[in-house]
């Protein structure tokens, strides 16, 4: 354990040392700002619009981390043959991958607690002088649930993302790959239903089969999303919350797992 909690601390800090990291966060809070003008010129929906924009801009500014921050950490790593050096010491893969992913989650973890309360303030702004814009049932407690899942929706992106840093060999192959099971996972699950719902597409049955393999393959990133009942303070279900919960763990776990096992079969030449 010591020793993933080493990769992750010297992981951690060299992220935290990134320049480009420093441009993500002003960019989020030019977002923010922008989030204070964006909602004034809404009459009506001025609570939803300012909760959709404030966890929207958390949700980008953790994807730009992961596509451009997180993935270079680990192909530079591997690319400059700096893991090599990192893995000649009493060091496993196992550790290395591990540690890597601990170090880069705690970058996502910070990114998310200091931009969530960013998002909290420029609602706060946002709905200051109209206070009867606000939903009736809004509360705090639901707004900062929608913001726990949208960092675990992001820390199974980084998973993902460090499944396909360590299969590919160079960092644009993994970035492209990372966004394109971002996309696909944040539209499976409208696209199964509609062509379930659709009788035009029965007779597509190659069409209808690859649409389900795919809804097993890539996260549901859907499931994850709880801006809309943030915004309006709707009900939650707690038992589907946790079954939610439970699928990114597991995800994350497996992910994890299947990155460790290619790891230790590739060569490190």
């Amino acid at each position: 354990m010591s020793k993933i909690l080493l990769v992750a601390g010297i992981t951690f800090r060299d992220c935290i040392r990134n320049r480009a990291l420093y441009g993500i966060f002003a960019l989020g809070l030019m977002l923010f700002a922008a989030n204070i003008i964006i909602t004034g010129m809404f009459s009506w929906e001025l609570g939803k619009v300012a909760v959709d924009v404030g966890l929207s801009t958390v949700l980008v500014s953790g994807l730009i981390i992961i596509f451009f921050v997180g993935i270079m950490a680990v192909s530079n790593d591997l690319d400059k043959k700096t893991a090599y050096l990192v893995l000649s010491r009493p060091l496993s893969r196992v550790h290395f991958i591990l540690g890597k992913y601990a170090g880069l989650a705690g970058v996502i973890l910070a990114s998310s607690c200091i931009l969530g309360a960013c998002a909290a303030l420029s609602f706060k702004l946002s709905t200051f002088r109209s206070p009867g814009y606000i939903p009736v049932n809004f509360s705090w407690q639901i707004f900062f649930l929608g913001l726990a899942f949208l960092t675990l929706s992001l820390l199974l992106i980084l998973a993902v993302s460090l499944l396909w840093a360590v299969v590919t060999t160079h960092p644009f192959t993994a970035v492209l790959l990372s966004l394109m099971s971002y996309f696909i996972g944040q539209n499976i699950e409208n696209v199964r239903t509609i062509i379930h719902a659709r009788k035009i597409f029965d007779q597509n049955a190659v069409l209808i089969r690859v649409t389900d393999i795919a809804s097993w393959l890539f996260p549901n990133l859907a499931a994850f999303d709880l801006k809309t009942t943030a915004a309006y303070g709707l009900p939650v279900n707690t038992g589907s919350l946790i079954w939610v919960c439970l699928y990114g763990l597991s995800y994350i776990g497996l992910c994890l797992i299947i990155s460790i096992i290619v790891f230790q079969r590739r060569e490190l030449v």
